[in-house]
């Protein structure tokens, strides 16, 4: 996969139609966004904690409240785990960053832009139509 030479531009066939979840996932593009800037830039290393802290913050507020709404989706263990394993992920980028390893930035934006086009783009898609049915919009 190749990461987007440009921004990302939200775009409306984005949405899932849940307010909340489509702020969350805008405020994600928002960081991926970010950290692509600085993925281009040679000051990564000084620009890094920035992003890290971005990312701490959307897994605390967003996935943990996603995760409130979809306790009783069919597939909820399994997204849970992909929640999991993204907060694992990032903790580990940033572990990474303290030992000094080579490129963070870039492993890390291609790692979230991934997470962007799998999970917010296909997965979450499916699992909020089990939002609709329940009301939520």
């Amino acid at each position: 996969m190749h990461l987007p030479t440009a921004p990302i531009e939200w775009k409306t066939e984005y949405n899932v139609n849940i307010s909340f979840i489509d702020e969350h996932h805008r405020k994600f593009v928002e960081i991926l966004n970010r950290i692509l800037e600085i993925n281009n830039e040679a000051s990564c290393g000084h620009n890094i904690s920035e992003a890290f802290f971005s990312l701490v913050y959307y897994a605390e507020h967003y996935l943990i409240r996603e995760q409130m709404y979809l306790k009783e989706y069919q597939n909820f263990q399994y997204h849970q785990d992909l929640h999991n394993q993204f907060i694992d992920r990032v903790t580990r980028f940033q572990d990474d960053f303290k030992k000094g390893k080579k490129n963070i930035c870039s492993d890390m934006a291609l790692y979230l832009y991934e997470w962007f086009e799998n999970h917010i783009l296909n997965y979450d898609k499916e699992a909020t139509a089990f939002l609709k049915e329940k009301g939520h919009n």
